[in-house]
């Protein structure tokens, strides 16, 4: 099960993932995300992956951010290096907000 907070401050859409993200469940967040995303033209996400612990390779990182790419945005990840993969990683969400230039 995938538990999920979403907080859009300073320009910047925060998404905290907490529980197990897995190829069953990643959908329904990716389809929420994608409207959110849509609807408010956001150009920066940061996903926190603190409290994620992942049991697939799923696509939802690599869809988002190729969402938040057209958008002329930028993604980042925070919270675990684990799930970074090829993705922009920094350590946590005060962090990201430098790296967008925002604070």
């Amino acid at each position: 099960m995938i538990d999920y907070n979403i907080e859009f401050t300073k320009g910047v859409l925060f998404v905290r993932l907490s529980g197990i993200l897995n190829n069953h469940n990643y959908l329904e967040l990716q389809d929420e995300l994608f409207e959110i995303i849509k609807d408010g033209g956001i150009k920066y996400l940061v996903f926190n992956n603190e409290n994620l612990e992942m049991e697939d390779d799923t696509l939802l990182f690599e869809n988002i951010e190729k969402l938040i790419s057209d958008n002329d945005g930028k993604m980042l990840l925070c919270g675990n290096e684990m799930y970074m993969n090829n993705f922009n990683y920094v350590d946590d969400e005060l962090s990201a907000l430098k790296r967008f230039q925002l604070c």
